[in-house]
């Protein structure tokens, strides 16, 4: 028997944390899936940089909304259109975890830009005890065709 909890959600619902200089709006929890995977709705603005990293441990989904999103697939950096927006779904739920401890209160006159030193600071001191490696150099760009 699952353990899910049944999730429907607006737009402007969920749980809201602020990681990385981006909103991200939880939609589905690990709770909420029985421990299966999370779902996340990113708001990030232009010129956001999430280190570059690797999580052997758990996979991550990204759907890109509008805007765009330079990921790097299979060694090479690729712009995936559209994406200032994008949706991510983490499983297992461990991703939850690192989520939660890499963020911080939102602040009044908070805007998505550019991670501060401090968010780095906060995801590179978490990312080892979830799996995750942050890397220090990005590969060269590519544009996929949309």
């Amino acid at each position: 028997m699952s353990s899910a909890i049944p999730v429907v959600l607006g737009q402007d619902e969920g749980d809201f944390v602020w990681f990385g200089a981006g909103l991200l709006t939880f939609k589905v929890t690990s709770e909420q899936s029985g421990g299966v995977f999370m779902l996340t709705d990113d708001t990030m603005g232009r010129g956001k940089t999430t280190p570059l990293h690797v999580h052997p441990r758990h996979d991550e989904t990204v759907y890109v909304i509008d805007g765009q999103l330079t990921a790097i697939v299979d060694g090479e950096a690729r712009t995936l259109l559209p994406g200032e927006r994008y949706i991510l779904i983490g499983t297992p739920d461990v991703f939850e975890q690192f989520l939660a401890e890499g963020d911080r209160e939102l602040q009044k006159g908070d805007a998505v830009g550019p991670p501060a030193p401090a968010d780095i600071e906060r995801l590179t001191i978490a990312a080892p005890r979830f799996g995750i490696t942050l890397m220090r150099d990005w590969p060269a760009r590519t544009q996929m065709a949309s």
